[in-house]
């Protein structure tokens, strides 16, 4: 019998405690989807959750806040909220087809010898935290050879930003030849919630350009729902990831964040790119 998806139970976290830093293992081999975690407990909250942290040959890929990945789920529209569940998501079940859901899978068959996460936990109550893993096959051609997007997945890569007045806060990211990617959005987490625009520019070209209701508007209008504080620049609101950013072949890149008053927050980018890479 030929199964297309493996949902099963991961591997128990050690260390689940009140105040403190749970870790668990995920047995590579399969391409994965999705990593939902089970909060359980006399008291404990995705806001408990101070930092998430999944590795991959030791590597960080993904680098968040329990709060920050809940609400750029809630952004995606499609995903149903739970007190009790928070998703970590390589695959995007938001996008058009198949192929657009599937490209920023994690194929774990390929040169992957381990995967941890880490969850460090602040200030819950008798915590109790389990995994639930969403799996594929192997990610292959038509000819049964491994498919050229296989190496690619989807990273939420955080960095922190301090602005001291109100203006233009120029932002920079890697790009080029020599460790650019894919950039499918970019989340600006703005705790004041003082960001009022945003200019993106590649080779001098304006890519996207947009004040804060113009973008929230666009995005609505394409079933995305935007989160409070946090300004989000979508490249592929449409669910297309041909539309995604390639900055790969970029020789320049200016982000240029609005603000109208001294900010602070993190800037988290959600890329397709390969492991060794960023």
């Amino acid at each position: 019998m030929a199964v297309g998806k493996i949902i099963r139970d991961g591997l128990p976290f050690a260390n689940v405690v009140a105040t403190g830093t749970a870790t668990a293992n995920v047995t590579p081999g399969r391409t994965l989807e999705k990593i939902t975690l089970k909060l359980g407990g006399t008291t404990f909250t995705k806001a408990m959750i101070s930092r998430l942290v999944v590795k991959a040959n030791g590597k960080a890929i993904v680098d968040t806040t329990g709060t920050i990945l809940d609400k750029l789920n809630a952004y995606r529209s499609n995903i149903a909220q739970d007190a009790a569940y928070l998703d970590i998501f390589f695959a995007d079940f938001s996008k058009l087809d198949e192929f657009d859901r599937m490209v920023s899978a994690f194929d774990t068959s390929i040169g992957i010898v381990n995967i941890t996460l880490e969850v460090t936990i602040a200030g819950a109550t008798a915590p109790t935290l389990a995994m639930k893993l969403v799996e594929s096959g192997q990610q292959k051609s038509r000819a049964g050879e491994a498919a050229p997007w296989s190496p690619l997945l989807r990273k939420f890569i955080s960095y922190p930003f301090n602005i001291a007045s109100g203006g233009k806060l120029p932002f920079q990211l890697p790009f080029g030849p020599q460790n650019g990617a894919i950039i499918e959005r970019v989340h600006v987490q703005n705790t004041g919630g003082l960001m009022t625009g945003a200019t993106v520019k590649q080779d001098g070209l304006v890519v996207m350009e947009n004040i804060k209701l113009e973008n929230e508007f666009q995005q609505k209008q394409l079933g995305r729902t935007p989160q409070a504080n946090i300004y989000t620049l979508d490249f592929v609101a449409d669910g297309n990831v041909r539309k995604a950013l390639d900055t790969r072949d970029a020789k320049s890149l200016e982000w240029l964040f609005d603000f109208s008053g001294a900010d602070s927050g993190t800037v988290i980018v959600e890329y397709l790119d390969t492991l060794g890479n960023l």
